[in-house]
């Protein structure tokens, strides 16, 4: 099976190693979740773009080939411990020699601007996880005995990979830094260019259909037309859960719920139950969901109260928000499942 280099970080880069890393930086786990879920691919594509230069493919396989070979192992036992600073510090000399202040700093800014997380905790994390990305490349030039070519294959094949893994919204902040254009297929890169962009155009021709019907429903003839109507006809309705009606679920059923869909009042799928809690007459008085994630980290957590559930149905919950509602929602840290 051919190497993802994303998947294979991901999977060193465990919920309890980013909950260590949460909190060795004093962020928030959900930002820094967030946060991780752009680093890694921007991290990629930045390197990706560094071996298509002339020297870069060198100057990459030497700073890796200096990576101690149980990097992978020591980045777990030092984060959160008295070594962290300097983990973060060498991480980020690394990178800042191998990309570049500036491409550094413009990494460094999108991330901030994406998640959230400060620009200093942007960079901190960056430095954690610089080691980290390195950690995973030593590992598969030793497996596969890579020279600074075949590294360099290794990274430019990573490219759909790459973009798959870039969280929707996050191309937009990368857009003129340089780090998708070598890393990345058009597409990225294109939708990186018109995301600003998009509303500049839609306002405007929203405005111009807006005027146009105003004048057809002045000028048209009007016409006056009378009707014959047959007596009003009782129409059946199906039946729905009021607004706020009690969600109960028994205790033996509780871990049934979980795992099942949840959709705004707009019937958007708007994530997963995550967890429910529940009173001692069994009335479910809240709900987590959790929202799309980038290979089981980086997903949005958010509280629902009961009264903010709609209808119960078999298959899941559909709330009385609306999608853009749900987003616009405090989000909340990880809860312990019942």
């Amino acid at each position: 099976m051919p190497t993802n280099l994303v998947s294979s970080i991901s999977k060193v880069l465990t919920p309890d190693l980013l909950a260590r890393i949460a909190s060795g930086l004093g962020v928030d786990r959900a930002l820094v979740e967030k946060a991780s879920s752009a680093s890694v691919p921007g991290l990629l594509a930045a390197l990706t773009s560094l071996v298509a230069k002339p020297g870069g493919a060198a100057k990459l396989s030497n700073a890796v080939a200096q990576q101690q070979p149980n990097i992978l192992t020591s980045i777990a036992n030092v984060i959160g411990g008295a070594g962290q600073e300097d983990l973060i510090n060498s991480g980020i000399n690394t990178l800042s020699s191998l990309l570049g202040g500036s491409t550094l700093s413009a990494l460094t800014r999108a991330v901030s601007r994406f998640s959230g997380v400060s620009e200093g905790g942007a960079n901190s994390l960056l430095g954690a996880l610089g080691p980290l990305v390195m950690g995973v490349l030593g590992q598969q030039q030793r497996a596969s005995g890579l020279d600074a070519s075949g590294l360099a294959d290794l990274l430019q094949s990573q490219k759909d990979n790459i973009a798959r893994a870039l969280p929707s919204g996050f191309a937009k902040y990368l857009s003129g830094t340089g780090i998708l254009d070598r890393a990345t297929g058009p597409m990225v890169k294109e939708r990186a260019r018109i995301e600003p962009s998009l509303w500049s155009w839609v306002l405007p021709l929203l405005g111009l259909m807006a005027i146009g019907a105003l004048a057809w429903s002045l000028l048209r003839p009007s016409t006056t037309e009378t009707v014959a109507t047959a007596p009003p006809t009782k129409v059946e309705t199906a039946a729905q859960t009021p607004t706020g009606a009690a969600f109960v679920v028994k205790e033996d059923e509780a871990k049934s719920w979980i795992g099942r869909p949840v959709f705004s009042s707009d019937n958007k799928k708007i994530g997963e139950i995550i967890e429910i809690k529940r009173a001692p007459d069994n009335k479910v008085t809240e709900a987590y969901i959790d929202t799309g994630s980038f290979l089981g980290i980086g997903a949005n957590r958010y509280r629902v109260t009961a009264e903010q559930i709609q209808e119960v149905k078999p298959d899941g919950l559909m709330l009385t928000l609306k999608e853009a509602e749900v987003k616009s929602m405090p989000q909340t840290g990880e809860t312990q499942k019942q």
